[in-house]
């Protein structure tokens, strides 16, 4: 095997890490040693592990209808999971399944350029849309014109063998300035069929919109004839019941979803207007995979949409008051210890860093983190029993209790101590 596990790259001088065994919000790993889970596998496991009634829904399939015929067959799950996600996103009158989220932003930015036309899609400096050529990396460049993606030295998305084309399938902006993106429409718009974007920054510092920047942006994109496509990977479902675009009051035109859509299993979707999705169906647009109506996912989709609407929503509401506990304990340890530290979020995902700001609205915000701090503290809650996500993030799941995020925040202060 190339690399400490199967995902992403590892990172340097991480020891071997072995999970054995999960239970609640606890996993235990091969030495018998137990640790309170906030990463919830990235953001994707909503309820945790073990969740009975989540459990014996993903389960029942295994005897029933494990995967379909690919190509060939409809299952009634499908039908039911996309009316629950038309019912509950504001922008979503189709909807079309995939396995990744990184598959479904490719199929995202095809159909956006083929409804459109155009060739090229505007995206912005830091935001994450998975690991393909054409979206991973790349800085923001200082003269270029027009601003396609530029090599930077630290880029997290640097890697060899991309095409050398890749670049120039999109140009590149810093978020939250609208202005930026006014003139480069005004410039190049004839030839921009998409704006992709996270509606709420939570791969990168969870940088909130500005006030009225989304509302502009989507103005632009009607203006000059794009697709606004929001990825709401980490967003959909999590931070609101209708994803960002619900939390926020702006609609895109289009929007990809996965990780909590299925509380874990492997599952995304693209939704949004039937007339761009259309191509689809009359066969301009080809989109398809063996595994796009993988039974289990389908049935854990179905599960987490039921469970996240029962009683009014009342898994929402837990997640806040989670959160809030969360972070104030959080913000009071570092107060007491006295280290510089922010702490922002979107409902379910928290971010921390080591710096003296009230808030960071773009990653440039963030320049003077003190990075090193950052992971030595990561390692530190480690030794005292409590796993933080990647990119300094905590997860929250509303089937956390209030004992398990006390000893998330006792663990933090151990290792603020010991920083």
């Amino acid at each position: 095997m190339p690399g400490r596990q199967s995902n992403f790259r590892g990172l340097p001088g991480a020891d071997p890490f072995f999970l054995a065994s999960a239970d609640g919000m606890t996993y235990a790993d091969v030495d018998g040693q137990r640790y309170v889970d906030f990463t919830l596998s990235m953001g994707a496991a909503i309820w945790g592990y073990g969740d009975a009634e989540y459990r014996d829904a993903v389960a029942s399939q295994l005897d029933k209808l494990l995967a379909m015929s690919s190509g060939a067959a409809q299952s009634e799950l499908e039908v039911l999971l996309a009316e629950a996600i038309v019912s509950r996103v504001p922008g979503a009158e189709w909807v079309r399944f995939g396995i990744s989220g990184s598959e479904a932003v490719q199929l995202a930015l095809r159909l956006g350029r083929g409804f459109t036309n155009r060739p090229l899609f505007v995206r912005f400096g830091g935001h994450y849309h998975g690991w393909m050529d054409n979206v991973a990396g790349g800085g923001v460049p200082t003269d270029a014109e027009p601003p396609h993606p530029v090599h930077f030295d630290g880029d997290s998305g640097a890697t060899a063998g991309r095409s050398p084309y890749a670049f120039q399938e999109s140009l590149i902006l810093p978020w939250n300035d609208a202005d930026a993106l006014e003139d480069l429409l005004e410039q190049h718009g004839d030839k921009v069929g998409m704006v992709v974007m996270e509606a709420i920054m939570c791969n990168y510092g969870c940088c909130p919109p500005r006030p009225g920047y989304l509302e502009r942006v989507r103005e632009l994109c009607d203006r000059y004839g794009c697709v606004l496509m929001f990825d709401e990977v980490i967003t959909g479902f999590r931070a609101a019941p209708g994803g960002a675009q619900d939390l926020l009051g702006v609609t895109p035109d289009l929007a990809t979803f996965g990780k909590a859509l299925a509380g874990g299993m492997p599952l995304s979707a693209i939704a949004g207007k039937k007339e761009i999705l259309a191509q689809l169906r009359d066969n301009t647009v080809l989109g398809g995979g063996t595994f796009n109506a993988f039974q289990p996912g389908m049935a854990a989709g179905v599960i987490t949409m039921e469970k996240l609407a029962r009683d009014d929503w009342a898994a929402y509401r837990r997640i806040d008051e989670l959160q809030t506990r969360l972070e104030t304990g959080l913000r009071d340890v570092a107060a007491r210890r006295g280290e510089p530290f922010l702490v922002q979020s979107a409902r379910g995902v928290t971010y921390v860093q080591f710096i003296d700001r009230e808030v960071a609205w773009t990653p440039d915000d963030l320049a003077g983190a003190d990075h090193q701090k950052a992971l030595r503290f990561k390692s530190l809650l480690a030794d005292n029993g409590v796993l933080m996500a990647g990119g300094n993030r905590w997860f929250i799941s509303p089937n956390h209790s209030d004992d398990k995020v006390d000893a998330a925040i006792s663990a933090a202060d151990t290792a603020m101590s010991q920083l």
